[in-house]
C-alpha cells in the first residue's frame, strides 16, 4: 500500500520522464498520486499503476541497483556507471553519476597539445597553488594536476588536486562560486 512520502520509480514512461525515474508522493487517494519526480523536478498527478513503491535503503552498494545524483533514475550499478576509486575496504565504487550523465559532466577533454604546454611547466620541486596559496612537495606532501576548461579543452594552470576536486564539485560554475561566498557569508559568525 503505497503512501505520503513514500519513494516510487515510475514504471512506464510519461512525457519526458523516463522509465525508473524516483520520485516521492506528495498526496494520495484511492486511485492516483501526486509524485514530485527529483530529477526534473516537477509534481505530475497519475494513475497508481504507473509507479512502483522503492525502497532506496535497498538501492547502491551492496545493492544491483543506484540512483544517478544528477537525473535520479534507478540504474544498473555494474552496467550504468563508471569505476571512479577504491574504497577503505579495497572495494571497487562507482561514480554518483551515471554514465550518459558523466557525458555533460566531463565535457571537452584536455586538448593534447595544451598536455603538453602543460607538461613544458610542470613544477619539480615546489609548488604553491595559484587557489589556495599552499606550498607542497609535488606528489610528496600534495597532488597537483593539470586543470582545464571542461567547454573548450584548454589547459589553465596546475592546480592541487584539492583545489582541483573543488572546481569540479562546483561545476566550474562561477555563479555557483558566488552563492557559495554568500551562503560563506550569510553564516559567518564575525559577521
Amino acid at each position: 500500500m503505497l503512501r505520503k512520502d513514500d519513494f516510487v520509480i515510475l514504471t512506464e514512461s510519461h512525457r519526458d520522464i523516463l522509465i525508473n525515474s524516483v520520485g516521492i508522493i506528495t498526496s494520495i487517494s484511492k486511485t492516483r498520486a501526486e509524485v514530485f519526480f527529483i530529477g526534473k523536478r516537477i509534481s505530475i498527478n497519475l494513475n497508481l499503476n504507473r509507479i512502483s513503491f522503492l525502497d532506496i535503503e535497498k538501492t547502491g552498494k551492496p545493492y544491483d541497483y543506484k540512483i544517478c545524483n544528477i537525473c535520479h533514475v534507478l540504474k544498473n550499478e555494474r552496467i550504468d556507471f563508471n569505476i571512479n576509486q577504491t574504497d577503505a575496504k579495497g572495494r571497487k565504487t562507482t561514480r554518483p553519476s551515471c554514465k550518459k550523465c558523466r557525458i555533460e559532466i566531463d565535457g571537452v577533454a584536455l586538448k593534447l597539445s595544451e598536455k603538453r604546454r602543460l607538461d613544458k611547466v610542470r613544477p619539480k620541486h615546489f609548488f604553491i597553488c595559484p587557489i589556495c596559496q599552499k606550498g607542497s612537495i609535488p606528489n610528496v606532501t600534495a597532488n597537483f594536476v593539470m586543470d582545464h576548461d571542461h567547454q573548450t579543452g584548454n589547459a589553465r594552470e596546475w592546480i592541487c588536486d584539492s583545489c582541483n576536486t573543488g572546481l569540479g564539485r562546483f561545476k566550474d560554475d562561477i555563479s555557483l562560486l558566488k552563492k557559495a561566498i554568500k551562503y560563506l557569508q550569510k553564516h559567518n559568525q564575525n559577521n
